[in-house]
């Protein structure tokens, strides 16, 4: 279990991944709560560092890169006493590495070593749903392309090849035909790092269940549905609205990181229907999710409560959310639209609706027109992407 700080006064936040579209929103809601925010970011180019939400940015590579864990150490322990919030997987990769070395003043929220590495195993993941009693796709691991014809034949299509591991991103591919199944293996074997899972294709929509966990007890919790995605075929939320009931949603999402014995933030993703016996477990992200921003819209503060509990407070019974549709234009929604034509009035009219939640803010401009500048940048390789997922 992570390690047990002394309160502090409220204070600094690191915040690392400046350039993840849900950085800026959970930078804003630690200013609001009067936290003096600093983000990690590769360049100036990454929106958030520009909001007024920012005390300063530093610099720092790629999470890869050998030297990140040692200067994320180093500007942590310069701002202490701070708290640290990882944001994209390699952050939290970065501090799970960095555990048993954090300054005494620096305070990081982390699950159990061995729940954090069984929580991004994908099959792994699946094993410890099927012994709760909550329901999985049918799925196996695949070595070579034999192997997954064999899953082809047995599974049916379509045929989901994904990455075994969370990585972060999705490394996935649909395969319809048994023609293309050498493509897309090809495709996402190169893109794993550790090795091709093969599954089952589930039917329905894409549901999330979120939480915030304290010393394995749950204090926070947040449902949602995604409306649209990016890329289209499946991918992360580019619209979504909440869900203020589902029980079984609910219940499976609990179970999972109850058993789990979970500390600090996770989504578990679901698809399905609630209510039919059809809600399989996808996938657990153990770390902030990229539709974060809908549950701050709806009145569920994660960044600023888990800041909380790391300053040594506690937090009071949660209250009920408001019911939101958020959509992120910039953030993958027009491209669903550009791409998928028949999709563009629905994503223009949410893109434009006073009653749609959104990312940008009259007194916060500058991280939008960086945000626009980044779309643009990523366009042409965001058509590359659609074509190939088509093939």
């Amino acid at each position: 279990m992570a390690n047990r700080f002394p309160a502090v006064p409220q204070g600094r936040v690191l915040v690392t991944d400046g350039e993840l579209k849900h950085t800026l929103g959970i930078a804003r809601a630690l200013h609001a709560r009067g936290h003096e925010v600093h983000v990690l970011a590769r360049s100036a180019r990454a929106p958030s560092v520009h909001s007024r939400a920012v005390r300063a940015w530093h610099r720092a590579p790629q999470a890869s890169d050998p030297a990140y864990d040692a200067l994320l150490l180093e500007i942590a322990a310069s701002l202490a006493p701070a708290s640290v919030i990882p944001v994209g997987n390699g952050g939290v990769a970065a501090a799970d590495r960095l555990r048993r070395c954090w300054p005494q003043d620096v305070r990081v929220a982390l699950p159990p070593p061995e729940s954090l590495a069984l929580a991004n195993d994908k099959a792994g993941t699946g094993a410890l749903a099927r012994a709760a009693g909550v329901r999985t796709p049918r799925e196996r691991h695949v070595a070579d392309l034999d192997a997954a014809l064999a899953a082809f034949a047995e599974l049916g299509a379509p045929l989901v090849l994904k990455s075994a591991r969370e990585e972060g991103r999705k490394v996935l591919r649909y395969v319809r035909t048994e023609a293309g199944l050498e493509r897309a293996f090809s495709d996402v074997s190169a893109r794993a790092s550790g090795g091709v899972l093969a599954q089952e294709f589930v039917a329905g929509d894409g549901y999330g269940f979120s939480a915030l966990y304290w010393n394995g007890r749950r204090l926070r919790w947040f449902m949602h549905r995604r409306v649209r995605e990016w890329p289209p075929s499946g991918g992360t939320s580019a619209c979504a609205e909440t869900v203020p009931k589902a029980p079984e949603l609910e219940q499976a999402g609990t179970t999972l990181l109850d058993s789990l014995e979970w500390h600090g933030v996770a989504m578990v993703e679901f698809k399905g229907t609630p209510g039919r016996g059809t809600l399989s477990l996808m996938e657990i992200n153990a770390k902030f999710w990229g539709s974060h921003d809908l549950a701050l819209a709806s009145g569920v503060d994660f960044p600023g409560d888990l800041a909380a509990l790391l300053e040594g407070g506690t937090l009071p019974p949660q209250r009920p959310y408001r019911a939101v549709r958020c959509s992120w234009p910039l953030g993958g929604d027009l491209w669903h639209g550009m791409f998928r034509p028949r999709a563009l009035p629905a994503v223009l009219w949410d893109a434009l609706s006073p009653r749609v939640a959104h990312t940008w803010r009259r007194d916060d401009l500058a991280p939008t027109w960086w945000e626009f500048l980044q779309w643009a940048r990523s366009t042409p390789g965001a058509w590359r992407e659609f074509r190939s997922l088509k093939r």
